[in-house]
């Protein structure tokens, strides 16, 4: 990051608030606050300072002397408030939107942003390489969280907006098939359009490659485990050929099976629905996977009550202690066996559901009349051998 001054102040003209809004950041940013707070500046909740329309030419008279005698300078931007441009682009989109600004006076605290960031665009380079002393989060009611930042601070250049990764889904943004991120032009009329027909199409299409990815892994790691049983039981024997001596080792080796699939099936439980979501608009063109997208479907419908029992205790561990819960192995134990027929339903269309997935990508358009035909159906997963410690 290149060096700057060690307390900054950057004062934007707000028409919503009608006065300025001024945001102390910089390495000593206390010094920046301390000028605002002398010049009469009102510290707002969120961090920013404002002093109204009527005052603005008496403080920043004011301002300029007690910044430079607390080693801050002072930069008036040519932009208008970031706020105000945040709101009206929410306003604009479609659906219903938020939008929030938040401040990171602390050069430390943009970092915190880029493990969410999911971009593979400017936007991340920026919050990694330069100050970004404050930018506004758009919120979707579907979920959707979009940063917007000022391109640079040179007006002409517009904003940046890219997106964060849905923590609820992903627990981190690696992907290499993140949306970019994009230049937004300056008025928030055409920087909306750009967002509606340009950035969230594409951040759709991500979204529903990186859910189908998830949900494909997650089969194929638990098919690999499926077949390594299925040989046992039809061998006789491990995996290294080794005879299965002990009655009891089949019975074991399914008892562990049962307990991993949980944790592995859950993405599958938790990335899935939005897959199914979008590819029933690729069924107009292909009927005759309208029935695996309704089995697949139904199964996941059969797993809402584990889903839920599982969200359940998570939220315990926040207020219990463990002593107090029913032990984790044994709980995703009997999980893992409630959710055991929804299992053998996805691995036997999941060749079905990736051919299915891939021709719903959002932006895609289906090709009318022509139906792909369909793969060998695998069988589905046998019930588990009943457990002596159940």
């Amino acid at each position: 990051m290149p060096p700057n001054p060690p307390a900054q102040i950057t004062v934007a003209y707000s028409r919503h608030f009608d006065g300025l809004i001024a945001i102390a950041h910089g390495e000593k940013w206390p010094w920046a606050h301390t000028a605002l707070e002398q010049t009469g500046f009102t510290k707002r909740d969120d961090g920013s300072f404002h002093t109204p329309g009527d005052s603005v030419p008496a403080a920043m008279a004011k301002l300029l002397p007690i910044a430079r005698r607390h080693r801050a300078t002072v930069q008036v931007s040519g932009r208008p408030y970031l706020g105000d441009i945040a709101d009206q682009i929410a306003a604009r989109l479609p659906g219903r939107w938020t939008a929030q600004v938040e401040i990171y006076s602390n050069p430390l605290w943009q970092e915190d942003l880029l493990p969410y960031l999911w971009d593979r665009g400017d936007l991340a380079r920026a919050v990694k390489d330069r100050r970004v002393p404050y930018a506004a989060k758009l919120d979707s009611d579907t979920g959707i969280e979009l940063l917007l930042t000022e391109h640079s601070p040179d007006p002409e250049h517009g904003y940046l907006l890219g997106a964060f990764a849905s923590y609820e889904e992903f627990e981190d943004s690696y992907d290499p098939h993140a949306p970019a991120s994009i230049t937004l032009p300056a008025g928030p009329g055409p920087a909306a359009q750009v967002i509606s027909d340009t950035f969230l199409p594409a951040y759709h299409r991500a979204l529903h490659e990186r859910r189908t990815g998830a949900v494909l892994a997650a089969l194929d790691a638990i098919r690999a485990e499926y077949d390594t049983l299925q040989a046992m039981r039809d061998s006789g024997r491990f995996s290294d050929g080794v005879p299965l001596r002990s009655p009891t080792a089949l019975t074991e080796a399914t008892k562990v099976f049962v307990e991993r699939i949980w944790l592995e099936f859950l993405p599958v439980l938790t990335h899935a629905p939005g897959v199914l979501a979008n590819c029933t608009t690729a069924l107009t063109h292909h009927p005759a996977d309208a029935g695996v997208v309704h089995r697949l479907g139904d199964a996941l419908a059969s797993c809402t009550p584990a889903m839920q029992e599982w969200q359940h205790r998570l939220r315990e561990l926040w207020f219990r202690p463990p002593i107090s819960l029913e032990p984790p192995e044994q709980l995703r134990t009997r999980l893992g066996r409630q959710v055991l027929p929804s299992l053998g339903v996805w691995l036997a269309e999941a060749d079905a559901f990736a051919r299915i997935a891939h021709a719903a990508r959002p932006g895609v358009a289906p090709s009318p009349g022509v139906v792909a035909p369909a793969p060998a159906v695998r069988p589905a997963l046998p019930p588990p051998s009943p457990s002596p410690h159940r």
